[in-house]
């Protein structure tokens, strides 16, 4: 049982799970969540802590900006809510990093409201199951998919209901070799054994010397936590080794962009973590 479906649930618990899952695969989370709770354990600490305690706990995790939203979305709750997580997806999207997706989800898995929730393993599910699909690889647009599972979620059960297609999209309905025969929907599936292989595509991101810049970010900020405060030519060297002028200024432009997604503070020529 994940922590966040535990009983009676808990909306500061979901809430943090839901931020941490953005991009991000279960078995990673789970770790990282429990320690994370275990030193913000409810929204009051994690508002009152700093933000550098904050990215000190989220590491390993990567995208270290959705730190920096939870820890916002902390303070504007402690602010302006009482210290509790909205139950409204309206209120919960005006929140920091809080998009359509995670304000739904955390209206129905928290508080068992009545919506529709819809991940990237629900549409693959619908699109396949209400429609005859001919590669593994399609699926309906998500606006489409969104307006599909507003209509058929059962009404006082939307949790469940959610939850169950995630698992069955997680567990069988998977992206490339889907296990159709084991499936419980297999029945009413309108892709069933009509589905071709498909190539998969290499995600294009932007890189330097190779790796991909979502990585440089997190050696960089590992740097910085280990280290407290670096110069970016310190910085430089310990990641580059044989340094060059277009390794510096290419580092500066990227520690600039964390300084302004708020994980790294810049003094002069100097970075740290933002207080």
């Amino acid at each position: 049982m994940f922590r966040w479906r535990s009983e009676p649930r808990d909306p500061y618990v979901v809430l943090v799970a839901e931020v941490m899952l953005q991009q991000t695969q279960v078995w990673r989370v789970e770790p990282i969540l429990e320690k994370f709770l275990e030193r913000f354990p409810s929204i009051a600490h994690l508002a009152g802590a700093s933000r550098s305690e904050v990215l000190r706990t989220w590491r390993g995790l990567g995208y270290n900006r959705r730190a920096v939203f939870l820890h916002e979305c902390a303070r504007r709750i402690a602010a302006h809510f009482g210290g509790t997580v909205p139950q409204d997806p309206v209120l919960l999207q005006s929140l920091p990093g809080i998009g359509d997706y995670t304000a739904r989800a955390v209206a129905a898995f928290a508080y068992g409201q009545d919506v529709a929730v819809v991940d990237v393993n629900i549409q693959r599910v619908l699109s396949r199951l209400l429609v005859p699909l001919e590669r593994e690889s399609d699926s309906l647009p998500l606006p489409v998919v969104r307006k599909y599972a507003d209509a058929l979620f059962p009404r006082g059960g939307a949790r469940w209901w959610n939850e169950a297609l995630m698992d069955i999209g997680s567990l069988y309905c998977v992206k490339r070799s889907p296990l159709c025969d084991k499936c419980p929907l297999r029945r009413r599936c309108a892709s069933v054994g009509k589905m071709k292989v498909s190539v998969p595509r290499t995600k294009q991101e932007p890189r330097y010397r190779n790796v991909p810049r979502r990585l440089w970010r997190g050696r960089l900020l590992e740097l910085v936590c280990r280290h407290t405060s670096l110069t970016l030519a310190e910085s430089a060297a310990m990641l580059f080794g044989s340094v060059t002028a277009e390794d510096c200024s290419w580092l500066e432009t990227l520690a600039d962009r964390m300084v302004r997604d708020g994980v790294l503070r810049r003094r002069g020529n100097r970075i740290e973590l933002p207080t």
